[in-house]
């Protein structure tokens, strides 16, 4: 099969990688813009745009599919299918007409469930027991698409947005290039979503981490997860005259539902310090009792454990976070 790729976060080099493997031949890819990062402004490539480039594939970076330019580009190689793994602009009619087969898409969720830019996060952020990987057909409508196949994956109490998006690359690379198998053999087959049973994952937001700490435990808890790597759960903390913002990437749920034992004679006023020492660590109460920031990350200041970050740290029970 001739394929044109479509992707530019990580989790599509893996399927780019495995579609080659698989005997199928890359004609072209198409990823976003190098973007200026790191304190130098440098422009960095996307991981797909550096694998491709070492498959000596060629690239197309547009800044929009919606002025016909794209269109024709990928008309002129002429491929077979085109694959989209988490690409960042909605493709337009006018290009998904171009292949024999349309465009397949891979999205990180159990469709009709979580259509939108955020799926894994929200799926975490809503105590799924289980999400998965679902390719579709791609049409104008936003992941509303006929599904050729899906695979669920369970979802631990440690597992974060990371560590999922890690174990769905590898499933649903295997998966695509089974369907595009079967795309390939006549013997696909398409299955309208339900509507009536779609949930929404919207794009995320810088401020969405904001914790507030009248909230139940395990709602924090979940939103430790979900916003890792971005754009992390988050609190505020004081530190002589500067309140610093302070990242929670890890808690532990402590004493029971009420918080007995730690903090004793200390208010239990959500988001006041329970304790603050290298036996108990960080300890803080919530809408229903007490959890520890096992892990934190404070702004000038590494990842570290609650621990060590208390070591230099001028925090004591009866202070407050937020």
């Amino acid at each position: 099969m001739r394929i044109a790729f479509f992707g530019s976060a990580n989790i599509g080099e893996e399927t780019l990688c495995k579609l080659a493997e698989h005997e199928n031949e890359i004609a072209v890819v198409f990823t976003q813009p190098d973007k200026p990062a790191g304190r130098g402004g440098h422009l960095r490539k996307t991981r797909i745009k550096e694998r491709a480039e070492m498959m000596g594939v060629d690239v197309h970076q547009p800044l929009t599919l919606k002025d016909g330019e794209a269109t024709e580009i990928l008309k002129s190689y002429n491929v077979d299918l085109a694959v989209v793994v988490a690409y960042g602009h909605l493709i337009p009619g006018q290009m998904l007409a171009v292949p024999q087969h349309g465009f397949i898409n891979l999205h990180a969720s159990l469709l009709p469930k979580y259509r939108g830019a955020a799926p894994v996060p929200f799926a975490i952020l809503d105590g799924e027991a289980e999400t998965g990987v679902t390719i579709f057909r791609l049409n104008e409508r936003f992941d509303e698409g006929d599904i050729l196949d899906r695979e669920i994956i369970p979802i631990t109490g440690d597992d974060t947005t990371a560590t999922l998006l890690e174990k769905m690359a590898p499933i649903g690379a295997e998966l695509v290039c089974k369907v595009v198998g079967e795309l390939e053999a006549g013997w696909a087959h398409f299955v309208p979503q339900l509507d009536a049973e779609a949930t929404k994952a919207p794009k995320m937001n810088k401020d969405d981490g904001l914790i507030h700490w009248h909230a139940p435990g395990e709602q924090i808890d979940r939103m430790s997860r979900a916003y890792q790597p971005w754009p992390l759960a988050y609190t505020y903390v004081q530190q002589g005259k500067k309140k610093l913002r302070m990242a929670v990437l890890k808690v532990e749920f402590v004493n029971g539902e009420n918080g007995e034992e730690v903090g004793a004679g200390v208010e239990q006023t959500p988001g006041t310090i329970l304790a603050a020492d290298k036996k108990a660590g960080l300890v803080v109460a919530t809408g229903n009792g007490a959890l520890r920031l096992r892990r934190v990350k404070v702004e000038g200041k590494k990842e570290m454990e609650d621990v060590d970050y208390l070591l230099g740290a001028r925090l004591e029970p009866g202070m407050h976070l937020g």
